[in-house]
């Protein structure tokens, strides 16, 4: 295209479009001063009925590096400049780093990690364990249950896509994370035959192993490995 061609269209354009041109001009200027240009992130969306098989291994990812004090008002979104200047607080997965605020049974984050490879089996295609903590504090089942009774989530209605099985999930995994501070309770997505599911699951301290709560019913029963596979684990 001729510069007298671009200088014709241009001509064509209405003040509401000339102003989105010349914004759109300046915030490129900018970012390339910047020595960071603006540049789409190519994604596609992958249904999760797409993803067959399991995995040939089970990747357990640990959140290890992570600011070691509370967020301030005003800090917001400059984490990386936070941690630069203070430092992070590390996380292992067998010994304890940095101060201890809860004494009391604890659950290191590898041996959690091994009870959910044991008793969640393989991990789905595409699926993740994400650990968020090195030590976990271990309380009574009877704690974990009495805290699901008095919750009323499973009162709640369950509406299709904008309150159903995740979103019950995700408001018991915050109900109970509330009340009983480092517990290893979180979120389980999981697939079966034709269908894919979202429950909570936690370590239970008297059974030692990993039991699933259906937060619709606070019903606590065992995973059957031998039928369903893990999508998630977020603990």
């Amino acid at each position: 295209m001729t510069t007298l061609q671009i200088v014709e269209e241009i001509s064509k354009l209405s003040d509401e479009e000339m102003q989105e041109m010349l914004q759109a001009l300046k915030d490129s200027q900018v970012s390339h001063q910047n020595g960071s240009p603006e540049v789409e992130v190519p994604y596609e969306v992958v249904l999760s009925s797409e993803l067959e098989g399991t995995e040939e291994k089970n990747q357990i990812i640990m959140l290890d590096q992570k600011i070691g004090r509370r967020i301030r008002v005003g800090e917001e979104g400059n984490q990386d400049q936070i941690a630069a200047l203070e430092g992070v607080s590390g996380a292992t997965l067998e010994t304890p780093s940095g101060r201890t605020i809860i004494s009391g049974p604890t659950l290191s984050g590898g041996e959690l990690a091994r009870a959910i490879n044991r008793d969640f089996g393989r991990l789905s295609k595409g699926g993740a364990i994400f650990l968020s903590d090195g030590f976990y504090f271990l309380y009574r089942d009877s704690d974990i249950r009495k805290v699901l009774s008095e919750d009323l989530t499973d009162l709640q209605m369950w509406i299709n896509t904008y309150f159903d099985c995740d979103d019950f999930a995700e408001v018991v995994t915050g109900a109970v994370n509330r009340q009983l501070k480092g517990v290893p309770f979180g979120t389980l997505w999981f697939k079966g035959p034709g269908i894919y599911h979202a429950v909570n699951c936690f370590y239970s301290k008297e059974q030692r192993k990993m039991k699933v709560v259906e937060p619709q019913t606070d019903a606590i029963y065992d995973f059957d490995k031998s039928r369903y596979s893990p999508m998630l684990v977020l603990i």
